[in-house]
């Protein structure tokens, strides 16, 4: 009796050795991005998951769904209510379906440097992590798209060449009709997974969009020319449901927090890069820039007060944009004066992103 107790024991320590040591459950985290494989935001959000897990012992990960598959924004913040998908990296487009007041950041001409977009996002981030988070959302992390131009099948330099082409428009986009409105362009409301095929059947024959992202998407190579000046600057944030944000431990969601944090820095700090080496691509590519005379651009700007006016009640308040206009005064009065953004077709050491299969 004392030898079959003995060998029982024998053959079940070690099975219970390796079940006190198995790693806890990983808690997988659905996340999705507009982004296609192979570019700067997908490299670095395969960094930071990887960060993630080690971080957390692998108790956490993201399961990366790029490229769009999930949907366009509007379908990924559907899915997120519903639980299908946890996280998402989004531009101000699908962060509007939420809080509309977030898309006060890319009105047209309010910034000219990026110093000043980051003068305005620091100041006003506690301001939007409370606002998601009565939307049931975790905000964390901003990211951007980067400052954005129009490319077109003609020049475009003045509003008038605005009015005679067939741009496309992000579907839903309050902001960019707004825009067109005020403009008096006609644009044709697409999804952005719809664009290229559109380029390509000439449905439309002109984008909006920063260079890296005309790349990325291989927009670009279905037109001929971009327009200087940039336009807006696309805005962008990563968020997660509080649903499953609040599936974490304490720790777990620390950690995620500052690991958010980190990662959201390393992309805009990217982002900026690579758009700006991204202009030496589109030029070598053949895409010809054409500036705007500083009369068009000036009737722009006039105009573009419109869009505040008209959107103000209606996306963010009076009080939030007055916040935005003068945290921008506020920074330009103590800083000596910069050159605003502007394409740079020839950087010292240009870094070609890899564009996605067509």
């Amino acid at each position: 009796m004392k030898k079959t107790f003995l060998l029982i024991m024998l053959f079940s320590f070690p099975f219970y050795t390796v079940n006190a040591a198995k790693t806890p459950k990983t808690k997988q985290i659905k996340l999705s991005i507009l982004a296609p494989e192979g570019t700067t935001w997908m490299k670095i959000m395969h960094q930071f998951n990887a960060e993630l897990k080690k971080e957390t012992k692998e108790t956490i990960e993201f399961k990366i769904y790029a490229g769009g598959v999930s949907g366009d924004e509007v379908d990924v913040i559907r899915k997120m209510k519903i639980g299908q998908i946890h996280a998402g990296g989004f531009t101000g487009v699908g962060l509007g379906q939420i809080v509309p007041a977030i898309r006060v950041l890319e009105l047209p001409f309010i910034f000219k440097t990026y110093d000043e977009v980051d003068a305005v996002t620091s100041h006003l981030k506690t301001y939007f992590e409370k606002e998601f988070e009565k939307k049931g959302f975790v905000f964390l992390g901003w990211a951007e798209a980067g400052f954005v131009n129009i490319y077109a099948n003609k020049p475009v330099t003045t509003v008038q060449d605005l009015k005679s082409i067939k741009i496309w428009a992000w579907e839903g986009d309050v902001l960019v009709k707004a825009l067109a409105d005020a403009y008096g362009v006609v644009p044709v409301p697409l999804a952005i997974t719809d664009v290229l095929t559109s380029l390509q059947t000439g449905l439309i024959d002109s984008f909006y969009a920063p260079p890296l992202g005309a790349i990325a998407l291989q927009w670009f190579t279905k037109v001929k020319y971009m327009t200087n000046p940039v336009m807006a600057n696309a805005t962008g944030a990563m968020i997660m449901t509080q649903q499953m944000f609040s599936k974490l431990s304490p720790e777990e969601q620390k950690i995620l927090k500052r690991v958010s944090e980190k990662y959201s820095k390393t992309i805009i700090q990217a982002t900026r890069k690579d758009n700006n080496d991204s202009y030496a691509v589109l030029s070598k590519q053949g895409i010809k820039f054409v500036e705007a005379p500083e009369q068009e651009v000036k009737k722009l700007q006039e105009t573009s007060l419109k869009v505040q006016k008209a959107l103000t009640g209606k996306l963010y308040s009076q009080d939030l944009l007055n916040k935005v206009l003068k945290q921008i005064e506020a920074y330009r009065s103590k800083q000596k004066p910069k050159p605003p953004v502007k394409p740079s077709p020839k950087p010292k050491k240009p870094v070609t992103p890899t564009p996605p299969e067509a």
